[in-house]
């Protein structure tokens, strides 16, 4: 059975048309916190909510007549997808959850989304969603870390800071790539590929340790998602380091109902 990692949970492009706000993005940001943790089960949503790019996010937050946050949905506009915003969210009360829902998204606009996965009743009453999956969250401390070096991965950083790491074959094209999906002042989402032809001789362990390395050092923590069914890449995180934290996400695509 996997370790499960404890973490102290502290309280805390087009195109696209934002519905309008009523509070800037910083108030809209400290009530969207009261609502989530520091572990890595929020961090996905804590990063696009909280730090991600003000001018590229949409906050909106239902509170109770007291000003209580109750739940939020931030609109994201990122380099995931041009035409699909990424929606984040957040709120264990289901009523508000769907109302703010609601209130953030455009009827038949497509988007992407992460969730947790208790919040499935909750979208499926309000979007339909498509391509969804569950993908466990893995996490990587320094003290577990079990580095690989490979000579032939050359690691860099994207224009907006984003980590890479890859190994070329002999056309120059990459056959395995690892890089950061987002870093937070806390975490970094960890991706690997590699081409079909080159899987099975340690490729993909060797650029996603590259990536791992480079974030320890700059003091956040990796993350590795990864469907239940990947046995394969579970493998490959494992044998870095890597252990489950016992968190999962909700992903894919959605679409509100008209």
């Amino acid at each position: 059975m996997a370790q499960v990692i404890e973490f102290p949970l502290c309280r805390s492009v087009l195109n696209y048309r934002p519905l309008p706000m009523a509070e800037d993005i910083a108030a809209q940001r400290a009530l969207a916190a009261q609502l989530l943790t520091i572990s890595p089960a929020d961090a996905v949503t804590w990063y696009f909510a909280l730090e991600h790019d003000a001018r590229r996010t949409h906050l909106h937050v239902h509170r109770d007549p007291t000003g209580r946050p109750l739940a939020f949905v931030a609109v994201c506009q990122t380099g995931l997808d041009l035409f699909r915003p990424l929606v984040v969210m957040r709120g264990d009360d289901s009523a508000a959850l769907r109302q703010v829902l609601r209130d953030a998204l455009w009827p038949r606009r497509q988007y992407l989304f992460n969730a947790q996965p208790s919040a499935r009743p909750d979208l499926t009453a309000i979007c339909e969603l498509h391509g969804e999956s569950v993908q466990a969250i893995y996490a990587l401390n320094a003290a577990d870390f079990k580095p690989v070096i490979n000579i032939l991965a050359q690691t860099s950083t994207t224009p907006d800071g984003l980590l890479r790491a890859a190994i070329r074959g002999r056309d120059g094209s990459n056959v395995a790539e690892a890089g950061t999906s987002w870093i937070s002042s806390r975490y970094a989402e960890v991706f690997v590929r590699v081409v079909e032809g080159a899987r099975g001789r340690g490729l993909g362990k060797s650029v996603v340790s590259a990536v791992s390395a480079r974030l320890l050092e700059m003091g956040r923590t990796p993350l590795y998602m990864v469907a239940l069914d990947n046995a394969p890449s579970i493998g490959l995180a494992r044998r870095l380091g890597y252990r489950d934290t016992g968190a999962f996400e909700l992903s894919g695509a959605l679409s509100r109902k008209a």
